[in-house]
């Protein structure tokens, strides 16, 4: 079953804007609506995606790895957070 669809967006458009993007509704063989939430939809996962990802140049990889394989011991307000998490729980 589908979602219910109940919510909207108004918008603002340029005469240009509009005639653009019907255009490309009617060639794509879709409504206006369906166009533009598609359209905003795609643009906004690839988006999400670009800020979830993190990109290291191999450099940047090696340091990393090195951190994790061999942790630096941890200093003195490293230990005093420890212990005031600890007395949390």
């Amino acid at each position: 079953m589908p979602a219910v669809k109940k919510q909207r967006i108004d918008l603002r458009l340029t005469d240009e804007d509009k005639n653009l993007i019907e255009e490309a509704a009617a060639m794509s063989n879709q409504t206006i609506t369906q166009f533009m939430v598609n359209s905003a939809s795609e643009r906004a996962a690839e988006i999400i995606e670009q800020h979830r990802r993190l990109v290291l140049n191999e450099g940047s990889w090696n340091k990393v790895m090195d951190a994790l394989d061999t942790p630096p011991e941890p200093n003195d307000r490293m230990k005093s957070a420890t212990k005031r998490l600890q007395n949390m729980e």
